[in-house]
């Protein structure tokens, strides 16, 4: 509890009016450029803005006022379906066919544009050990607003939080139907309270407090910590030598137990070749199934773009959900395509070798739609 009052000092401090710098517009994104877009809640791209005013409310910017509190209102609708074949060894093979995501989201700028107001809802979220009712189904639910034109504060539930870099992405962001183990063990969590979101030309980071519950499960079980910094040394040669980011992130808090866990990531972009690679360590973990076990996972990916809307993946993934015992690894072999026939539009491909030790290995053929509008 000390560690996590020291680095609330810090952080609201620093964030002090003294540190101030003339606000402006924050103008909405096509593209996830720094870690951070993930809070945008812009993905690909939307309908253009020449179409009728009925379908207004659904292009980047929405439907306008003028001489109005209220500057704009969008509404999104975010969608997945999956089918999924799983063979294991001497088991017959499943097949299954589910609707995965359903998400509308209603976003309203005021203030000239400096405030907003998100609320978002999978209607479809079904989690384990939760009753699933109305709110652990609500994804982002927040209030938000640019104190500059490099930071932004938000309060309330503003999207995943950031405890490893790929737990932390939106589904459009991920280049692979499921998350690598480390990010849907550890860090696939929403939480309400307060973070600070900043993107400098060097340097991005995303800092806040929170209450330890998970989906708004449980209340005033204790308090939580969790802040990434993602640097990015190459952002002025980028253009000749490719894009570099390095970063970590730091997860601390209390509910049933206390827990810990840090995270280290890599990724370089050059050309047509994507590389990523983070490892993470948890001492307890508080996820959507919590556990105080010591656990630590790793993955390395790579992608590579054949053609502007279609690209290769491959992935090595491996976790140690319990660090008290030998022999306990679960690793996944993905290998991956996917499609892009529009800018918010994904059709993917996944096959999965995962071996367990110890245990039966399984053989999965994952395809997965997803569109955004």
């Amino acid at each position: 509890m000390k560690k996590i009052l020291i680095i609330a000092f810090i952080f609201f401090f620093l964030n002090s009016s003294s540190f101030a710098i003339e606000e402006v517009v924050l103008d909405v994104k096509e593209d996830n450029n720094n870690f951070t877009d993930y809070l945008s809640g812009v993905y690909y791209g939307n309908i253009t803005e020449n179409v009728s005013p009925v379908l207004k409310v659904l292009s980047q910017k929405g439907i306008t006022f003028d001489n109005s509190p209220i500057n704009s209102v969008k509404l999104s609708l975010l969608y997945e379906n999956r089918m999924n074949f799983i063979k294991q060894s001497h088991y017959n093979p499943s097949f299954n066919f589910d609707f995965s995501i359903l998400e509308p989201a209603i976003n309203v700028k005021f203030n000239e544009n400096k405030s907003d107001a998100m609320f978002d809802i999978n209607l479809l979220r079904e989690l384990p050990g939760y009753s699933n009712d109305f709110t652990e189904k609500i994804n982002r639910f927040y209030v938000g607003h640019s104190i500059n034109e490099h930071q932004k504060i938000y309060f309330g539930q503003a999207s995943r939080l950031p405890v490893s870099y790929n737990g932390a992405l939106t589904t459009m962001q991920q280049e692979f139907i499921l998350k690598s183990q480390l990010g849907r063990t550890f860090g696939n969590v929403m939480s309400i309270g307060i973070r600070n979101q900043g993107t400098y030309k060097y340097l991005d980071y995303d800092i806040g407090f929170y209450d330890s519950t998970r989906y708004m499960k449980d209340f005033g079980k204790g308090t939580d910590f969790s802040g990434y910094v993602m640097f990015k040394p190459f952002e002025n040669i980028k253009e000749k030598y490719g894009k570099l980011n390095i970063g970590g992130g730091y997860n601390l808090g209390e509910n049933d137990f206390s827990y810990s866990q840090y995270s280290l990531f890599s990724g370089y972009d050059y050309k047509n070749i994507h590389i990523k690679a983070e490892y993470a360590n948890a001492d307890g973990y508080n996820a959507v199934v919590p556990s105080n076990n010591h656990a630590d996972g790793f993955y390395s990916a790579v992608s590579y773009d054949v053609l502007s809307n279609l690209s290769f993946t491959a992935r090595y993934d491996v976790l140690n959900p319990n660090k008290s015992f030998s022999h306990d690894n679960i690793t996944e072999y993905t290998l991956g395509a996917t499609y892009k026939p529009y800018k918010n539009m994904k059709i993917m491909i996944n096959y999965i070798f995962k071996d367990v030790d110890n245990q039966r290995n399984s053989n999965m053929i994952l395809f997965a739609t997803r569109f955004f509008i």
